[in-house]
C-alpha cells in the first residue's frame, strides 16, 4: 500500500487513521489523548509496576478510540479500560508464573522504586486500584466501583483493609530498624 491507497471505499493514510473520520472528532480524540495520557501512564505503572506500560496504555486508549464517537464520558471508560488491562496482564502474569512455576520476582530496589512503592505492590489488585484510584488519581468511590465493577460499599471495605496493612507494614518496617 501507498501512502494513500483506497479499499472498499475507504481511505488510508500513513498513520493507519481513517481519512474519511470526521476531522472534529479525531481533533478531539487528539486531544484527550494528548491530555489524559501522561495520568494514565503513571496509574499503568502504578498499578502493574510493568515494563510493557506503554503497551497496556496503549491497549486502553485503543478501546477508548475504537468506541469513541458513542462515548458521553470518555474518561470514565478510559478508567474502566485501564483497569480491565491492568487485571489482564495480573491474570496472564499469574497464569505463566503457574504454568512454569517461577516464584514471584522480587519487587526490583535498583529501579528506584519508594518504599511506599515496594508496599503497594505488596497489596492484593483490587486493594491496589482502591488506594491508587482514591489517594493518587483522586477517583471517587462511585468511579473506582464502576473501574473495578464493584458496588461503592466494597470500594469502602477495600481502601479500609488495604489502609490498615499498609499501616500494619509500615509499623513492622520502622520496628526492624
Amino acid at each position: 500500500m501507498g501512502a494513500s491507497d483506497t479499499i472498499k471505499g475507504v481511505t488510508r493514510v500513513d498513520d493507519g487513521v481513517d481519512a474519511l473520520a470526521p476531522v472534529a472528532p479525531r481533533q478531539r480524540f487528539e486531544d484527550f489523548y494528548r491530555r489524559e495520557y501522561p495520568e494514565a501512564r503513571r496509574l499503568v505503572w502504578l498499578l502493574t509496576h510493568s515494563d510493557d506500560t506503554d503497551g497496556l496504555v496503549q491497549e486502553a486508549f485503543l478501546a477508548v478510540w475504537n468506541a469513541y464517537p458513542r462515548l458521553d464520558q470518555p474518561g470514565a471508560y478510559l478508567r474502566k479500560a485501564i483497569t480491565n488491562s491492568c487485571r489482564q496482564y495480573h491474570r496472564t502474569r499469574a497464569t505463566r508464573q503457574r504454568r512454569i512455576r517461577l516464584l514471584p520476582p522480587p519487587v526490583p530496589a535498583e529501579l528506584g522504586a519508594s518504599e511506599m512503592h515496594d508496599l503497594l505492590a505488596d497489596l492484593p489488585y483490587r486493594q491496589r486500584v482502591a488506594i491508587a484510584g482514591r489517594y493518587w488519581a483522586g477517583w471517587s468511590e462511585a468511579e473506582i466501583a464502576d473501574a473495578l465493577g464493584c458496588r461503592p460499599g466494597t470500594v469502602k471495605s477495600l481502601t479500609s483493609r488495604a489502609l490498615n496493612r499498609l499501616r500494619t507494614q509500615m509499623e513492622t518496617e520502622n520496628d526492624q530498624h
